[in-house]
């Protein structure tokens, strides 16, 4: 059987790997599997003015810790 050591996780966006496929992150990370996460666009600019434009960025840094992935292994694209 398929039992891979390391994980990538891609996301078009912040939170599309958290929502799509958070329950398999978790289940990984406490597998002790290394999970790395990868999002290519931070979004910005879709943000409403009254809020801080790292926001989403502060989410899903805090959303893939919850799930397990080390800081050291998120990766965050502009």
């Amino acid at each position: 059987m398929f039992d891979p050591k390391k994980i990538l996780v891609l996301a078009p966006h912040t939170d599309d790997g958290e929502l799509g496929c958070g329950g398999s992150i978790a289940k990984f990370c406490a597998e002790g599997k290394e999970v790395y996460y990868a999002a290519f666009c931070l979004c910005s600019k879709s943000l409403p003015a009254s809020l801080p434009s790292n926001t989403l960025e502060l989410e899903c840094r805090k959303a893939t810790a919850i799930l397990g992935i080390p800081s050291s292994n998120l990766i965050l694209f502009n």
